[in-house]
């Protein structure tokens, strides 16, 4: 099955650009090409109802003003940046012609790529800017079953009794990172989630019996 990827820019010429870049992994990747919208909250939900397997988009999303007419008031970092705040590690790709400033306003600079890579600029490289798409989606999710994997294994543990607090730990941040990743992913429940929650509550109730003992 085909990858999907979502490009995120206000010119229609740039979006045709983009999808002239990608034919050459048509098979493996499908593009979706959409224009920014005017808030970035509805932009985040317009992504989210496409369920892509990975990001990218222009930098300066206000700039060309020809196929879009109303003012957006956010960039390509700060979509991104939020975007991951929901999804962590969601494979995002910032491509632009401004790649100094984008580079200074992003925490992770492995996120930004020069714009000119569309226009035949790659000659010579051994990686396209293609292929890290493709392989940054593998990796993110392969991480997810590796996490999926590794949460079952650890709630095995649990049922048995045979667990510590790092590994109790450990369940947590599986789980929220599996709730945020997955839309279909079923949360644990939250009494799983208080770290040691059950033994607290044993050894709380011990405790009272003991304190009624010597009273009586």
């Amino acid at each position: 099955m085909a990858y999907k990827v979502i490009f995120v820019d206000e010119e229609q010429e740039q979006q045709e650009l983009f999808q002239d870049y990608m034919e050459a992994v048509a098979e493996q990747i499908d593009v979706a090409c959409i224009f920014p919208k005017a808030e970035i909250e509805e932009m985040l939900q317009e992504i989210d109802e496409q369920h892509p397997d990975a990001i990218v988009t222009d930098y300066l999303l206000n700039d060309i003003k020809e196929n879009v007419k109303y003012n957006i008031s956010y960039t390509g970092v700060d979509l991104v940046r939020q975007y991951r705040a929901m999804r962590p590690n969601f494979p995002c790709f910032i491509i632009t012609s401004f790649d100094n400033d984008a580079v200074s306003e992003t925490d992770d600079v492995n996120l930004i790529y020069v714009k000119n890579i569309l226009n035949n600029k790659e000659e010579g490289v051994k990686v396209h800017f293609y292929d890290k798409i493709r392989e940054q989606i593998s990796k993110y999710q392969k991480s997810i079953e590796s996490a999926k994997n590794e949460l079952q294994s650890l709630l095995t543990k649990k049922e048995n009794g045979d667990i510590d607090p790092t590994q109790e730990q450990r369940i947590i941040e599986l789980d929220d990172f599996l709730e945020k990743s997955l839309d279909n992913y079923d949360a644990l429940p939250s009494e799983i989630k208080k770290i040691s929650s059950l033994d607290k509550l044993t050894s709380m109730i011990v405790k009272v019996d003991e304190l009624l003992e010597k009273i009586d």
